[in-house]
């Protein structure tokens, strides 16, 4: 009896997965090409800022999705800003390279970005709005928002230090953690030493260019947040805390670029209302929806089958024969693949997609999908759907 019940009710999911993916497909949009995502322009009439998300942080057809999503804005819809999770300096030299054509992009993702950055995919956009700045007076900028890459931010004010002959960060760009006794102690230590810093930041010298004094206290604002997340105990809050900081560089942002509209390179984890996994982590997404209401939209990623490139653990090498785990019943994606549409876009408003939905971040893993299902409209927008990907391109 226990076995024919079970099965009745296997029966009836599936049914189910079945009628709401015929609910799916008659609302979906189909994607073969920057023209079928017009779509996109009536609904983000109103919006200043949108979160373009990811499913893994090395899926190439994401990646380039998204370039053309960004493309889109930038030519249908007067977008100029184009903002990616990692840092503020490496992101400057990037933005420097699109302006003047000085530097190597591919050297400068590999000597100040994330290891996940490090792909053809990235460079193919840089490439593209260098293109773009050369075309056209209106130009674009490449920004950062991630407050995490303390080492480039050390050099980069030791950097203004030298440049401008002041001392005025050195209490920390120089300490070298003697005489404490171990790593979470010189972390402790460099936190206390960043907010003396902060505490007493004198004037801007009159020597300094405005926009030099800017970066600069910029900077070390990012890196006291850094530090207070890292020596959080709790790992829930050292990720609110990092969300936090990120939410806070993208209204910097939007005050530095007044009246111009961008769109956010970042995680479905980050730029969705709501975690996949938890509702204790509070969201770039969720603080940007909180302060700007309906001129945030976020945009998030699925994908069904495939490889992708990931760290493994423990290790900073990337590789790119990671399997995604087959969405089976029961997740958000066995839905979305029973349409048979290859990739499409999905107003998530309009149909109540439910089911566990993948995650995964630098590190290649088995555990993909959260254990308890979760209502994608409390995350997105809007979704957009690739059924099967392949991994990024590593430079």
């Amino acid at each position: 009896m226990k076995r024919m019940y079970l099965s009745l009710m296997g029966m009836l999911c599936l049914l189910c997965s079945v009628t709401l993916a015929q609910s799916v497909r008659r609302a979906a949009f189909p994607l073969n090409g920057k023209a079928d995502l017009k779509p996109l322009k009536k609904a983000l009439a109103g919006t200043q800022i949108v979160g373009m998300g990811e499913a893994t942080h090395g899926s190439h057809e994401c990646f380039t999705m998204k370039q053309q999503v960004f493309e889109f804005l930038v030519e249908e819809m007067g977008y100029t800003v184009f903002a990616i999770e990692d840092g503020i300096y490496g992101a400057n030299l990037i933005n420097n390279y699109i302006l003047t054509g000085q530097g190597d992009p591919r050297q400068i993702l590999k000597d100040e970005f994330h290891s996940v950055w490090q792909v053809k995919e990235l460079t193919d956009l840089i490439e593209w709005m260098k293109d773009y700045n050369t075309q056209h007076t209106r130009k674009l900028t490449f920004a950062g928002f991630d407050s995490q890459q303390m080492d480039s931010y050390v050099r980069a004010l030791r950097t203004f230090e030298t440049q401008y002959k002041t001392n005025i960060f050195t209490p920390f760009t120089d300490y070298d953690g003697e005489g404490v006794d171990s790593i979470n102690d010189a972390m402790h230590m460099a936190s206390r030493i960043v907010d003396s810093v902060l505490h007493s930041l004198p004037p801007k010298p009159a020597i300094v260019p405005d926009t030099a004094w800017e970066q600069a206290t910029w900077m070390i604002n990012n890196i006291s947040a850094a530090l207070h997340q890292f020596n959080k105990k709790d790992f829930l809050q050292a990720l609110n805390t990092r969300d936090s900081m990120m939410a806070l560089n993208i209204d910097h942002l939007i005050k530095l670029h007044p009246g111009e509209k961008m769109m956010l390179w970042a995680h479905n984890g980050h730029i969705g209302r709501q975690h996949i996994f938890t509702v204790e982590f509070n969201t770039m997404g969720a603080n940007l929806k909180r302060h700007y209401g309906e001129s945030y939209t976020c945009i998030g990623f699925a994908t069904s089958t495939g490889t992708y490139r990931a760290a493994i653990e423990k290790s900073e090498n990337m590789k790119t024969d990671n399997v995604l785990i087959p969405a089976g019943p029961g997740t958000a994606e066995y839905i979305l693949h029973q349409t048979g549409i290859p990739v499409f876009l999905l107003p998530l408003k309009k149909v109540p997609v439910e089911g566990k939905f993948r995650s995964i971040g630098v590190f290649a893993s088995e555990y993909q999908f959260p254990e308890k299902p979760g209502k994608l409209g409390d995350l997105f927008d809007w979704l957009i759907y690739i059924d099967k990907t392949t991994a990024a391109v590593s430079l």
